[in-house]
């Protein structure tokens, strides 16, 4: 049967995980008990939903979706979604984020994928969502997604910026067998690639911080009074999302001019594939304001030096107001990307499709596990 996830499932849901090879280490068994915790129980977003845009932001909680599938006293599936207050045009809107499914091996063959989203569907209305959405990789997963109702909206493609060219090419061709000489031979194109991607003078200030402090919360308005269509970033929801799992190790970098908040970049370091990198988490300056973009990102390629990491590595769609600047600050195309979908209550009359996505906000500060 289905029901409501309880807190005494927690660990049973993270040996499932385990035992199906979905804990990407570091990530352990009690680290992912703790990530269910930060993600569901603990999880706030700004207020304000379904009121005009201009209402202040304070701190609220919203309902728990999160369910298991239960056959004898066994855990056998899970489900859950992490609530973002969305700006919608002139809206704030309630919407979740799909993320962490499981479904245990010996239950695969019970199909219990369809029921799944059939309940979490009923779920989204009957808690009062407005939409879900999510970020898919894998053929294997999206296709089932759009058989049963989800709709593809764009895709994020993934950008790749080379820190240490010879362990990347070492870890591309780890069969040549002189890794530590073509380390040290690409040295001098490393500097050259980083001498002519990461330069410019820039009239801010770059600082590194713990916690958002309240007295940010008048460019965090402006800034999400700006866009179309985002995730509602205020203090609390960013004090949730990037300090309340300290495993992460979010780094915290806010940019000011003339002593005012002007943007901020969060990185976290993380093993992609075969490569160590520096994530760009998130991002955030006015759409007109590429100096304080710039200087922010430069910072970022400074702290993926001396992190030691194999690249440095962000997303965004091909409409994203910097775009050009990545590209100039030495950002490569992978093949990786990631396929925005959405889904609707049953009797909801929002209507969302690919024409929304060039209004669209979106990294990885919606992603729960980047």
């Amino acid at each position: 049967m289905f029901r409501d996830a309880l807190d005494a499932d927690l660990p049973n849901i993270a040996t499932m995980a385990d035992a199906n090879a979905l804990l990407i280490p570091p990530l352990d068994q009690a680290a992912f008990v703790r990530m269910l915790r930060w993600l569901h129980e603990d999880v706030v977003i700004a207020s304000g939903v379904r009121s005009t845009a201009d209402t202040a932001v304070v701190l609220t909680i919203a309902p728990r979706l999160q369910m298991v599938y239960e056959e004898e006293q066994k855990i056998l599936a899970h489900f859950g979604a992490i609530p973002f207050a969305m700006k919608f045009g002139d809206q704030l809107l309630l919407s979740c984020f799909a993320a962490n499914i499981v479904i245990d091996e010996s239950a695969r063959k019970k199909a219990l994928f369809f029921p799944l989203q059939k309940h979490f569907v009923g779920l989204l209305g009957s808690l009062g969502y407005d939409f879900s959405y999510g970020l898919m990789t894998r053929p294997p997963v999206l296709k089932p997604h759009l058989a049963v109702g989800w709709k593809k909206i764009g895709e994020l493609k993934v950008f790749a910026r080379p820190v240490a060219a010879g362990r990347i090419v070492s870890k591309l061709f780890p069969k040549l067998g002189f890794q530590r000489t073509l380390d040290y031979l690409s040295r001098p194109f490393q500097w050259l690639f980083d001498a002519f991607t990461v330069k410019g003078r820039h009239h801010v200030e770059l600082s590194e911080v713990d916690r958002f402090d309240v007295s940010y919360e008048a460019f965090l308005s402006k800034w999400t009074a700006s866009q179309d269509i985002a995730a509602v970033r205020s203090v609390d929801a960013l004090n949730w999302r990037f300090c309340g799992f300290a495993e992460r190790h979010y780094k915290i970098t806010l940019a000011r001019r003339a002593g005012q908040l002007c943007g901020y970049v969060v990185t976290r370091v993380m093993p992609m594939q075969q490569f160590l990198t520096l994530a760009v988490v998130d991002l955030v300056a006015m759409d007109s304001d590429r100096e304080t973009a710039s200087a922010l990102l430069n910072r970022a390629a400074a702290l993926a030096r001396k992190a030691k990491v194999d690249v440095l590595t962000t997303a965004f769609a091909e409409h994203y107001q910097f775009r050009s600047l990545l590209r100039r600050k030495g950002f490569i195309e992978t093949p990786e990307k990631f396929t925005l979908v959405t889904r609707v209550p049953k009797a909801s009359s929002l209507e969302l499709d690919a024409s929304i996505f060039k209004r669209w906000f979106i990294n990885w500060f919606d992603h729960d596990f980047v």
